[in-house]
């Protein structure tokens, strides 16, 4: 893992934050990814705003206007890929700082952050697939569970 941090932080920077006073780091990293991901977010409703403005300016109506604003604001936009890039790598080293200190897991913010976005994205695949065809669920099988 720190090969892979390597490529975009100096050493000493990685060095340092697993030095002294570890154990609140994984607490900020875990809120810096948020906001990171908040950040995008406002990112796209600035992007939305503006091209429904513009679009008043030249006479568009409030539906023209509507929709301007809505496909400004879903069109991804070159700055998406890096902020979810660093979100995720401020989450990923969160987890690691957690299993350094030999946190429990489930009470590791990053860790439960990551695992909450994972468990939404899976519960929306099962529900996609249940819409389209029942059988489209055997695609998802039960993981086994440890006795």
């Amino acid at each position: 893992m720190s090969e892979r941090a390597a490529e975009y932080v100096t050493e000493e920077t990685w060095k340092q934050l697993f030095s002294r006073r570890r154990r609140r780091r994984c607490k900020l990293l875990a809120e810096m990814a948020a906001a990171i991901l908040t950040g995008k977010k406002l990112l796209h409703d600035v992007v939305g705003a503006i091209a429904a403005w513009f679009v008043s300016l030249l006479g568009g109506d409030r539906i023209v206007q509507a929709f301007a604003r809505q496909l400004a604001t879903n069109i991804p936009l070159p700055p998406d890929t890096k902020m979810v890039a660093a979100a995720r790598g401020l989450q990923v080293t969160g987890v690691l700082l957690c299993i350094v200190n030999g946190d429990d897991l489930t009470r590791c913010q990053c860790f439960i952050d990551l695992a909450l976005e994972e468990t939404k994205t899976q519960v929306k695949k099962i529900l996609l697939a249940a819409m389209e065809d029942w059988s489209a669920l055997a695609h998802f099988p039960a993981k086994p569970t440890a006795v």
